[in-house]
C-alpha cells in the first residue's frame, strides 16, 4: 500500500506496527522521519499491515472566517501572564476606586484617603513594619502623610495599586520621589529618576540637582552637572545658581567643582 501524506505539524514520528501470521506476534518500529520548522511537506513510503502516526503539535493556529491573521489555539505564556497582569491590576484599581474593604486612612496634608494595609505593606517595607508592630499606625489604622498633598497623595495610590496614568505621574515626580524614598518603594525612586533625565532643561536642571543629592540618584545627578558642564548651561542659570551656592550641601557642591576642573583640565 503506497500513500502520500500532507502533515502540518513540526514534528513526525511513525510507528508501524509488523505483524507475522507465522509467529502470531508483532513487533514495532519506530523511526523520526523529519524534523523541520516548515509547516508542511510531503512523505513518501510503502507500508505493509498496520501503522500508527503520532504528531506532536508544537503549535497549531486557525485563520478567522472574515480574514486576518492566524492566531494559536492556545495561550502562550507571555499571553497568560499579561492577561493574569491586567487582570489584577484592575481588581486593585476598583479596591482603590470604589473603596472595596478599605482598613486603613491616609492623612494628607488637605483631605484624607483610604487604602488596605495588605496593599501598603506589599508594596513598601516601612508601610508593612508600621502594621506589623505595635505602633500607633497599627492602633489607631491610619497614617499620617502631611508632607504631601492629598492630590500627589493619590497619584502614590494610583502608583501602589497600578491605576496612575502617565499625567499625573509627570505632574508629581518629585513629590512621588520624595514618598518613594521615605517609604522605601524602589521600583518607583527608579521610574522618578528615569523620568526626571527625560525633560531637563535650564529651568529645572538645578532642582532636580538638589533632588538628585538629596536622594543619592547618582544617574540623575552626573546627568545635571553634565547637562550644566559640558553641555555649558551653565551659562544659561548664573543668576539662579548664586541662590544654590548659599544654601545648597556642602559636599554637593564639592561635586560642581570637581565636575568642573575635570571639564576645564587642559589635554
Amino acid at each position: 500500500m503506497e500513500k502520500k501524506f500532507w502533515i502540518p505539524v513540526a514534528n513526525l514520528r511513525l510507528s508501524v506496527e509488523e505483524f507475522s501470521e507465522e509467529k502470531f506476534s508483532s513487533s514495532v518500529h519506530e523511526k523520526l522521519l523529519r524534523t523541520s520548522e516548515d509547516f508542511v511537506w510531503p512523505v513518501d513510503g510503502t507500508f505493509h499491515g498496520r501503522f500508527i502516526i503520532d504528531v506532536e503539535f508544537l503549535e497549531l493556529k486557525i485563520s478567522p472566517l472574515s480574514g486576518g491573521e492566524l492566531c494559536s489555539i492556545w495561550p502562550n505564556k507571555e499571553m497568560m501572564q499579561n492577561a493574569a497582569n491586567k487582570g489584577g491590576l484592575n481588581c486593585l484599581s476598583r479596591m482603590l476606586e470604589e473603596d472595596i474593604h478599605s482598613d486603613v486612612t491616609i492623612n494628607t496634608a488637605d483631605g484624607v484617603l483610604k487604602a488596605h494595609k495588605a496593599v501598603l505593606s506589599a508594596c513598601s517595607p516601612v508601610f508593612e513594619s508600621m502594621f506589623l508592630h505595635d505602633l500607633k499606625e497599627k492602633e489607631s489604622s491610619s497614617i499620617n502623610i502631611e508632607d504631601m498633598s492629598l492630590e500627589s497623595c493619590s497619584a502614590l495610590l494610583g502608583y501602589i495599586y497600578g491605576s496612575i496614568n502617565q499625567e499625573d505621574f509627570w505632574k508629581h515626580r518629585l513629590s512621588l520621589l520624595g514618598a518613594a524614598n521615605k517609604y522605601d518603594i524602589a521600583a518607583l525612586k527608579d521610574c522618578c529618576e528615569e523620568s526626571l533625565l527625560e525633560d531637563m532643561n535650564s529651568s529645572n536642571v538645578l532642582e532636580r540637582l538638589q533632588a538628585a543629592w538629596l536622594y543619592q540618584l547618582n544617574k540623575l545627578k552626573k546627568g545635571c552637572l553634565m547637562y550644566l558642564f559640558d553641555f555649558g548651561k551653565i551659562y544659561d542659570v548664573r543668576d539662579e545658581i548664586n541662590g544654590l551656592f548659599r544654601h545648597a550641601d556642602r559636599d554637593l557642591i564639592l561635586d560642581m567643582f570637581q565636575e568642573m576642573i575635570t571639564l576645564w583640565r587642559p589635554a
